[in-house]
C-alpha cells in the first residue's frame, strides 16, 4: 500500500472494484453516463453542476475529472471559479438554517422548556433566523454581500447558480429549507421541473460518485490483505515437521486490522 490515503492513479483499483462485482458495476455506470447526457440541461450545465457538487463532497478524483470534462464541454475558466464558489455558499447555507435549531435551543432553555419537548424541523423558522443575524453582529453584512454577489448574473446566470446548480448542492448538503428556497427561486427564475430534476439526478450522481472514487482505499485494502495472505500461505508451505512458519518483518509491522483511528 501506497503512504498516502489518496493517490492520482486509482485505475487499478477501480479495475478490481469492476471485476469483483461486474454487474453493479455496469448498472452504476449505465446510470451515471445516462444522467450525463443531453437533455433538459446541456452535458456542459451538467458538468458545470458536477463540479460544485464534488467540492461539497470534498472528493479530489472527482473535482479534478469534473474541471477536466467541464473544460471538455467547453465551460470556461470564469465559469467553474462561479461553480466553486456556489459550493461554499451551500456550504454555508446548511449551518445558517441550522442555526435555527440552536436560536430556538437557546430560548427554551432561557424560558425553562425541556429541549426534549417538540419536534425537527418547524417549516417557519424566521424568527430564528432573525435572532441569529441579530445575534451575529457586524458578521451579518459581510456574509449577505457575498450572498448576493455569488448568485449575481455573471458567468453563469442566476437561474443555474441559485435555481439549478444551488438546488442540487441543497440535496448534497441534505438541507431542507436550502431545497425549499432553491425550488422557490428555481420557479421563479424560469426553470421547468425537468430542468429541476436533472439537476437534482447530477448531486445523486455525485454524492454516490465520492462513495465509487473512494472504493480505491477499500480496494488497495482488499488487495494488502490478499498479499498477505498469499505470503503467510507461502511461508507455512515451505516448513516441514513440526517447524513453525515464520512471517517476513513486513507482516510482522502490519497488524490484520488497521482502521487509523
Amino acid at each position: 500500500m501506497t503512504e498516502y490515503m489518496f493517490k492520482k492513479d486509482i485505475t487499478q483499483d477501480i479495475g478490481l472494484l469492476k471485476k469483483i462485482n461486474t454487474d453493479l458495476y455496469h448498472a452504476w455506470m449505465s446510470f451515471h453516463n445516462s444522467v450525463f447526457t443531453d437533455g433538459a440541461l446541456s452535458k456542459k450545465e451538467k458538468e458545470l453542476i458536477a463540479v460544485a457538487g464534488a467540492h461539497i463532497t470534498r472528493c479530489p478524483y472527482c473535482i479534478r475529472g469534473r474541471v477536466l470534462t467541464s473544460k471538455k464541454h467547453g465551460a470556461t475558466d470564469e465559469e467553474i471559479v462561479e461553480a466553486i464558489y456556489v459550493a461554499m455558499r451551500f456550504a454555508m447555507g446548511a449551518p445558517f438554517a441550522y442555526s435555527s435549531i440552536a436560536m430556538e435551543a437557546y430560548e427554551a432553555i432561557e424560558k425553562g422548556i425541556p429541549l426534549t419537548e417538540g419536534h425537527f424541523f418547524k417549516k417557519d423558522i424566521t424568527h430564528e433566523i432573525a435572532h441569529f443575524r441579530e445575534s451575529s453582529g457586524t458578521l451579518s453584512k459581510p456574509f449577505m454581500a457575498f450572498h448576493e454577489k455569488v448568485f449575481a448574473d455573471g458567468a453563469l446566470s442566476k437561474k443555474m447558480k441559485r435555481g439549478l446548480m444551488g438546488l442540487a448542492c441543497a440535496h448534497m448538503t441534505r438541507c431542507p429549507y436550502c431545497i425549499r428556497g432553491c425550488v422557490k427561486d428555481a420557479l421563479s427564475l424560469g426553470a421547468t421541473k425537468q430542468e429541476m430534476a436533472e439537476a437534482i439526478n447530477v448531486g445523486m450522481v455525485m454524492a454516490a460518485g465520492a462513495c465509487y472514487a473512494h472504493t480505491s482505499i477499500a480496494m488497495e485494502t482488499l488487495g494488502a490483505i490478499k498479499a498477505r495472505e498469499e505470503e503467510r500461505v507461502k511461508a507455512a508451505s515451505g516448513t516441514s515437521g513440526g517447524e513453525e512458519a515464520t512471517a517476513s518483518p513486513e507482516m510482522k509491522a502490519k497488524p490484520d486490522i488497521d482502521c487509523g483511528c
